[in-house]
């Protein structure tokens, strides 16, 4: 796996190489099992209790921080242990990108905003060449912890891709 990454003032964005079919890396981050697999933040858990992964499709994952650090460092940040994410795909390019549109009303003090994610998928033989780009966030400390985070939710993607998890696409 080759990764680069990049985390200016503007938006957050990894690249990473992948051995495998573009539908395993397309399954999980489109279907329910999916994302459940493998987005939430270290040391939390993730439900989507709504999931459509169709274009304009609505979504809400729950994150619960689950392990000690996580905890602690929902306490010290002043912010729940469970946090409600509402969304919704805003572009569904079959096996070639997808856009998920975020609605970031969780933050307590900040103002409501939207945010979005979009990952491009670029089949490379027998690899697959994976672009995400995310927004920065309002306040340059956020925007670099959500790149820390999202590094981090890559490894675990990863991991996900190589043991077949989140999909019967992927068994």
């Amino acid at each position: 796996m080759a990764r680069t990454s990049k985390t200016e003032s503007a938006p957050i964005r990894f690249e990473r190489v992948f051995d495998g079919p573009v539908e395993d890396l397309w399954a999980l981050w489109t279907t329910k099992e999916g994302l459940e697999a493998w987005f939430a933040p270290g040391g939390c858990s993730l439900e989507a209790p709504i999931f459509d992964g169709r274009e304009g499709g609505k979504f809400e994952f729950i994150m619960t921080a689950v392990q000690p650090h996580a905890l602690a460092y929902m306490d010290n940040a002043g912010r729940p242990h469970v946090t409600r994410t509402r969304g919704h795909f805003a572009e569904i390019r079959p096996l070639e990108r997808v856009r998920m549109q975020f609605s970031m009303d969780f933050l307590p003090g900040v103002e409501p905003y939207p945010y979005s994610i979009v990952v491009e998928f670029h089949p490379q033989g027998e690899r697959v060449r994976m672009v995400v780009t995310a927004d920065a966030h309002p306040d340059a400390e956020m925007t670099r912890l959500a790149a820390q985070t999202l590094d981090g939710q890559l490894d675990v993607f990863e991991s996900s891709l190589m043991s077949g998890r989140g999909s019967g696409a992927l068994k």
